[in-house]
């Protein structure tokens, strides 16, 4: 579990961006929506959530780092 937690404090980008895959999939499960409808939502979700998030984590892990550090 602890190199999982290195690697997507390492890569931040790629870990934030699970969510459009995730997000296609999920919206398959609507049967009236086409595919190809649920792949444009989910890159939209994914260009509006993945910035977000990643200064999130940026933000949280600058934190945390004053905190240690002083």
């Amino acid at each position: 579990m602890s190199q999982v937690r290195r690697w997507s404090a390492d890569h931040m980008v790629a870990d934030a961006s699970f969510i459009v895959p995730g997000m296609f999939f999920v919206l398959l499960l609507i049967p009236a929506l086409p595919w190809w409808a649920a792949a444009l939502i989910a890159l939209a979700v994914g260009v509006v959530v993945v910035p977000f998030m990643v200064r999130r984590r940026r933000a949280c892990l600058a934190g945390t780092a004053s905190q240690t550090d002083g």
